[in-house]
């Protein structure tokens, strides 16, 4: 593949694609691609994808005695963090649920909840199109060539 082809591949990408870069020493990184180029987000600070959460029938019922120890479940210091989400958006018992957070320290109503994993990866796609764009058109040949390579390899067009 040439600079010309990479370049026409990436910019033939219809619907924006999240990309997990993983998880490094530094935290973790995604990225999104869209047809104009690409969004880093380097995920330093906190993680804005959290999931599966998920819990069986015991393991909710524990935590929904617990959560009845405070009045506020944002208040409750013997709750995990995403066991005061589950609770606070009505989880049910068995279900894997997936979270959006958008900011450090989120309020619980802050977050999106949901059992569909496309939901939530959609609201971060949405607030990463807000982040600066490295164009296609800017980048080195190696590097564009490793993403339409990579796009081509998983199969992701993004239609």
């Amino acid at each position: 593949m040439d600079r010309t082809s990479a370049l026409h591949r990436l910019k033939s990408i219809q619907t924006p694609i999240l990309v997990d870069g993983g998880y490094s020493q530094f935290g973790r990184t995604l990225y999104v691609l869209t047809d104009e180029g690409l969004i880093t987000a380097d995920c330093r600070v906190y993680d804005p994808l959290l999931g599966p959460i998920e819990f069986s029938l015991q393991h909710y019922a524990e935590i929904k005695d617990i959560s009845k120890e405070n009045e506020s479940l944002e208040e409750n210091e013997d709750l995990d963090p995403d066991e005061k989400l589950f609770l606070f958006n009505d989880g049910k018992p068995g279900v894997a649920y997936w979270a959006f957070q958008p900011h450090d320290d989120a309020a619980l109503d802050d977050f999106v909840f949901s059992s569909d994993k496309t939901e939530i990866e959609q609201a971060f796609i949405e607030q990463a199109l807000t982040g600066k764009v490295e164009p296609w058109e800017g980048m080195d040949e190696k590097k564009l060539i490793e993403w339409a390579e990579r796009v081509e390899a998983h199969g992701v067009a993004g239609e």
